[in-house]
C-alpha cells in the first residue's frame, strides 16, 4: 500500500517555495536598484523599484498557499480530532486473476471463434466472411455498441494473428 501526503502539507511546501522566491528577487531587485542609485542613475534605480511587482505577486500567491493549508489541516484535525492524519493511505490497484495467470492461447483462440460465431479450426475465408457479414451490424457508425465492437475487433484480429502463424512460410 502506498502512501501520500496530504495537498495540506503539499500547499504548505508550495507556499513556503513561493514566498522564497519572492524574498530573493526582492533582494536582487533592491541591491540593483542600490548599485544604480550610487552610480548616480536616478532613472534605472526607479526603474528597478518599479519592478518590485513582481516578487509581490510571489509573495501573494505564496501566503495564499500557506494559508490553504493551514486551513486544510486545521479542518483535518477538527475532523478527526482524537487522532492527527499526517498521511493518508492510497489503495494500491488489485491484481486481476487475468494479469496474474495469463491466458492459455488455445482457449483464446476458441473464445475469439465464439465471439465470432465461427468453428474453432474453420478455414480464414470463412472467418472473413463472417466478419465481413457482420461487420455493418457490429460497427459503431452503423449503430452497434461500443464495447460490443471493441471485443469483436479483438477477437477478429486474435484470429488473424492466429492464421498467419499457423500458415506455412
Amino acid at each position: 500500500m502506498r502512501v501520500r501526503i496530504l495537498p495540506a502539507l503539499d500547499s504548505l511546501l508550495h507556499g513556503l517555495i513561493s514566498l522564497g522566491l519572492a524574498a530573493l528577487l526582492t533582494a536582487f531587485i533592491l541591491v540593483g536598484a542600490s548599485q544604480h542609485g550610487g552610480q548616480g542613475n536616478s532613472q534605472l534605480a526607479a526603474d528597478s523599484l518599479r519592478m518590485l511587482w513582481s516578487p509581490a505577486i510571489f509573495a501573494g500567491v505564496g501566503v495564499l498557499l500557506i494559508a490553504n493549508g493551514l486551513l486544510r489541516g486545521l479542518w483535518l484535525l477538527l475532523r478527526s480530532p482524537s487522532r492527527p492524519v499526517l498521511v493518508r493511505p492510497v489503495p494500491s490497484r488489485p491484481v486481476s486473476q487475468a494479469a496474474a495467470a495469463p491466458e492459455r492461447p488455445a482457449h483464446a483462440y476458441e473464445r475469439a471463434c465464439a465471439e465470432l460465431g465461427v468453428e474453432p479450426g474453420s478455414d480464414w475465408a470463412l472467418v472473413r466472411s463472417a466478419w465481413r457479414r457482420n461487420l455493418p451490424q457490429w460497427h459503431p457508425d452503423q449503430g452497434g455498441a461500443v464495447d460490443v465492437w471493441r471485443r469483436k475487433l479483438a477477437a477478429y484480429t486474435l484470429l488473424e494473428a492466429w492464421q498467419q502463424f499457423e500458415e506455412p512460410p
